[in-house]
């Protein structure tokens, strides 16, 4: 129990003296969701949707952002109470990581698992600003963890597994659609389906499923079925959305290259031929911990993340013909961290190995964080809260109360975080607008 406090304690630590040492980035889609959640909060203003997805006439759940509409109120609308909620989603899994699997891995290995998830590169970085899809490791812990309560306790826990999974159409609709195969797959492939009252767990799997998607089927009621019709003009190729397809042979390299990348910003974001190494070596050691006799439950877990990420890849290669943004991969780290852990059983009782390998991982993972280099671009960043903010004073300072408009000109475009900051200082700071 000490020693997971400590971790957790030290990961909280560290992600806090980033965002206070380098601000935050706030992009305009940050702002977007700000917007509308200072409508929810605010304006008592409820919605059974969010803002537009990438498919033209579909549109993002909801849950996010009543998700961080706690915070906002508590914040007074601080967009930095986003970023602190959305830090804490990871830590959360890095500690529910240890306590759920604390009984299978053992107190060492779960503490290992657990460290891999904190301190690996990617989540440290998602961990410092708010974006809907960082949600989804928490979410895939979830799935895992249910996935394998169904194979090893009670086929009726996949329910549970369905509904962490409907509710990553909340975080992102594209990563959510693939891994709905996931427990499907883990249903057929460990004969889930042959037990006994097997049709009791479909019934609870399609409600537990369906449930997070109350409020988008009460919308589609009220509005024709539009996201309906946009859907199914899409699959029909008569709705032109998510560009950048690639062709079948290009598209397997393509993948590999992501999924690859995505290992090494997780692992090892010093170089490939590092990244290379520890992946033979991860193989290396879970060909070896697969040769040992018993530990039947372990197997089932290693099995389970194995096919998972098997079945991610195959799904993105094969059914998604479009281009794979990295925030489709955020809960890939949680299944790597598994895979890590398990191939660490190979060194049977070694503590001194593993606290080494763990400094180790620590050190390559952490190390980009604290370069002074990132400090200086930080302070220049035209995209850091904390230089907005100055934007937005200076303007302030310079109307001395009297009636002003602002022009904004952006490389993205959209100014929804220059809008959002005025309505905080303007509104809720009291500076008028």
């Amino acid at each position: 129990m000490l020693s997971i406090a400590l971790v957790a304690l030290v990961a909280a630590a560290l992600r806090i003296y980033l965002i206070i040492r380098d601000s935050v980035p706030f992009a305009y889609d940050m702002g977007r969701d700000l917007l509308w959640v200072k409508d929810i909060v605010f304006y008592q203003t409820p919605t059974l949707i969010g803002p537009a997805a990438s498919i033209w006439g579909v549109y993002f759940g909801p849950l996010w952002f009543y998700f961080l509409a706690i915070p906002l109120f508590i914040s007074g609308g601080h967009p930095l109470s986003a970023v602190y909620a959305t830090a804490a989603t990871i830590i959360a899994t890095g500690i529910l990581a240890f306590f759920l699997f604390k009984k299978y891995l053992g107190s060492i290995n779960a503490l290992v698992l657990s460290v891999l998830i904190l301190f690996n590169s990617t989540l440290v970085n998602i961990s410092t600003f708010a974006f809907h899809a960082n949600v989804l490791p928490l979410l895939t812990l979830l799935m895992i963890y249910f996935c394998f309560l169904a194979v090893v306790k009670n086929p009726i826990y996949l329910s549970s597994a369905f509904l962490s999974v409907s509710l990553m159409f909340h975080a992102d609709p594209a990563p959510a659609v693939v891994n709905t195969f996931v427990p499907v797959s883990i249903a057929l492939i460990f004969k889930l389906n042959k037990s006994k009252n097997f049709k009791n767990v479909i019934f609870y799997s399609l409600v537990a499923y369906f449930v997070p998607f109350t409020p988008q089927i009460l919308f589609e009621i009220r509005n024709n079925f539009i996201q309906t019709k946009s859907l199914m003009a899409y699959f029909l190729g008569q709705n032109p959305s998510l560009s950048g397809q690639l062709p079948f042979f290009e598209r397997i390299i393509n993948r590999l290259d992501v999924f690859f990348e995505f290992f090494k910003q997780s692992f090892t974001p010093q170089g490939r031929m590092l990244a290379v190494l520890v992946l033979l070596a991860i193989a290396i050691g879970i060909w070896t911990f697969f040769k040992r006799e018993n530990l039947k439950d372990l197997k089932i877990l290693a099995k389970i993340n194995i096919y998972s990420l098997i079945i991610t890849f195959l799904i993105f290669t094969f059914l998604v013909t479009v281009e794979v943004k990295d925030w489709y991969l955020y809960g890939t780290p949680v299944i790597y961290a598994f895979l890590a852990t398990i191939a660490t059983l190979a060194l049977g009782k070694n503590k001194f190995l593993k606290t080494a390998l763990l400094i180790l991982f620590i050190f390559l993972n952490v190390s980009p964080f604290l370069a002074s280099d990132r400090t200086a671009s930080s302070k220049v960043d035209p995209a850091a809260l904390a230089n907005q903010l100055k934007a937005v004073n200076l303007i302030y300072d310079d109307a001395q109360r009297e009636t002003f408009s602002v022009y904004t000109f952006t490389p993205s475009v959209y100014d929804y975080n220059y809008q959002y900051l005025f309505w905080w200082q303007g509104q809720k700071a009291g500076r008028g607008l």
